[in-house]
C-alpha cells in the first residue's frame, strides 16, 4: 500500500512539472505539495500508521523521519514549505513562478531522498 502512495506522489510531481510548462504557476505549486504529500504519507504508511489531516501527517513524519535521522532535513522543509505555499495559492490565491519553480526543485530531491527508504 504504502508503495503505490508513493507512485501518486510521483505521479503529481511529474504532473507539476507540465503545468509549470504550461505556465500553471498555481496549480504547478498545488500539485508540487501534494507529491511531497502523498510520498510522506507513504512513509507513515510504512512504519505502520495513518495520519488524520495535513498538519498531523507533518508532526508524525517530522517525529518517525527527522528527529530520529532517518532523512535529512531539506525532506522536511519541502513538506512544509509546500504546505504553505498551497494554502496560499488554493486560499488566497496568491503564487508565483519562482515560488513553484523552488517547489518543485525541493520536492523533487526530498523524493530522491524518500525512495531511497521506500
Amino acid at each position: 500500500m504504502y508503495i503505490k502512495e508513493f507512485e501518486i506522489g510521483k505521479k503529481d510531481l511529474d504532473s507539476a512539472i507540465k503545468s509549470f510548462e504550461d505556465s500553471n504557476f498555481k496549480w504547478a505549486t498545488i500539485q508540487a505539495y501534494y507529491s511531497i504529500f502523498h510520498a510522506a504519507r507513504a512513509m507513515l504508511y510504512k512504519a505502520g500508521y495513518r495520519e488524520e489531516s495535513h498538519s498531523a501527517l507533518k508532526m508524525a513524519f517530522k517525529e518517525l523521519y527527522l528527529l530520529t535521522s532517518k532523512l535529512p532535513d531539506n525532506v522536511f522543509d519541502a513538506l512544509e514549505r509546500g504546505m504553505e505555499l498551497r494554502e496560499m495559492a488554493d486560499y488566497k490565491e496568491n503564487y508565483s513562478q519562482k515560488g513553484a519553480e523552488n517547489l518543485i526543485i525541493a520536492v523533487k530531491r526530498a523524493l530522491e531522498e524518500i525512495e531511497k527508504i521506500v
